[in-house]
């Protein structure tokens, strides 16, 4: 195998993985030596940043006898510290100054325990990169308007899966159905008709649960949504109600189908993202999650700790060098595999992850249970 070499600045200068989240229309479609050169480089200067400018990750990293000079190849990023997600529960982990923080993002949590995720404005903005690359590369959506089935960005506050969906609108003209707390179907049904003609494409998009409520309402008021073909039905978040009851894919695709008359199953996407995660892993048609060609996953035995072979199961860890205000070196409680290594059915190339189930624990209630606890009301 060939090396493709690059040269990289310092990540004080920003400028490689800047262009990459926001100008690179072919990074989905790299070589693995481009691939790997990019994520070493990118990675290793991602953990020198945090290392040298976030203490408590230094303290950490020291712990580990682990420093930059360690990472010499793409095999030795398999070695990076990782922090638990549950770590952003208890301790404050900030690299650089506080007050260049702009938003303090929150998880749902349970008997009060919640991460909290300090944003400054180059890693907002990063986020954001990576939703409109997103949209751009695996969605392949220009014009749309978008159903959000949530709050506003205003109503959201810090809850980072409300927040997530909320801002879809500095892309695409939105609409929110979530006002006070309260979730509105009908007014749903009135603008699906409203739009249905003027825009090329539709996006219906929030947390399964809610949209298992604009699903219950249709069919319990005999709605039918004619000629439903230009519309996206994107989900987020978890398949679980608040009430511990599961949502089974393939019963929620033959509600979608019922109600929505020549909906496009291929356009049924779900799409991953955590507050401890900087960047949105989308969903093709396929029903791969695409990794990010600038991230790197691992899936971690969780007996001894060492990654597994391609198929296997184990916790999903993240290596996400678009983080500058946090490290974002994390070990999820999240069971999964890579079911992809290499050129997807879609002819994408990467990793694909596959999402088995999470962590059985008080703990491992998302950010979807809170939605659907708080946002259970309609009118």
């Amino acid at each position: 195998m060939s090396e493709y070499k690059l040269e990289f600045n310092a990540l004080t200068d920003l400028d490689v993985i800047d262009q990459l989240i926001y100008e690179d229309e072919e990074c989905f479609y790299w070589t693995e030596e481009k691939m790997k050169a990019y994520q070493l480089n990118l990675i290793k200067d991602s953990f020198t940043y945090h290392y040298n400018n976030c203490g408590e990750y230094k303290n950490y990293c020291t712990k580990f006898d682990f420093g930059p000079e360690d990472i010499r190849s793409y095999k030795d990023l398999e070695k990076i510290p990782l922090i638990t997600s549950s770590m952003f529960k208890l301790k404050e982990l900030i690299t650089g100054n506080k007050e260049d923080v702009v938003k303090i993002c929150t998880s749902s949590g349970t008997k009060g325990s919640v991460s909290r995720v300090y944003r400054d404005e180059i890693t907002l903005n990063r986020f954001l990169g990576s939703l409109q690359s997103t949209l751009d590369n695996i969605f392949n959506i220009d014009d749309a308007f978008c159903f959000n089935l949530g709050p506003s960005t205003e109503e959201a506050g810090d809850l980072w899966f409300s927040y997530v969906l909320s801002v879809v609108d500095m892309i695409f003209p939105t609409e929110n159905y979530v006002k006070e707390d309260i979730f509105s179907p009908h007014k749903v049904v009135e603008d699906l008709y409203k739009y249905q003609d003027k825009f090329e494409n539709l996006i219906i998009t929030g947390a399964p649960i809610m949209m298992l409520q604009l699903l219950e309402y249709l069919q319990e008021n005999d709605i039918e949504i004619q000629n439903s073909e230009k519309i996206y039905f994107i989900t987020a978040g978890g398949w679980k109600r608040f009430s511990g009851q599961s949502i089974p894919k393939a019963d929620f695709f033959n509600k979608i189908t019922k109600s929505f008359i020549g909906a496009d199953e291929s356009k049924f996407r779900d799409s991953l993202n955590m507050v401890e995660l900087n960047t949105i892993l989308p969903e093709c048609q396929y029903k791969t999650k695409h990794i990010v060609p600038w991230v790197k996953i691992m899936i971690i035995n969780p007996i001894n700790g060492q990654v597994v072979e391609d198929g296997e199961m184990g916790l999903i860890a993240y290596l996400d060098p678009s983080a500058h205000s946090f490290p974002c070196f994390v070990l999820t409680d999240d069971i999964g595999r890579i079911n992809v290594n290499g050129t997807c059915k879609c002819g994408r190339f990467g990793q694909g992850l596959e999402i088995i189930r999470r962590v059985k624990s008080i703990e491992s209630r998302g950010c979807a249970l809170k939605i659907d606890k708080r946002y259970a009301k309609t009118k």
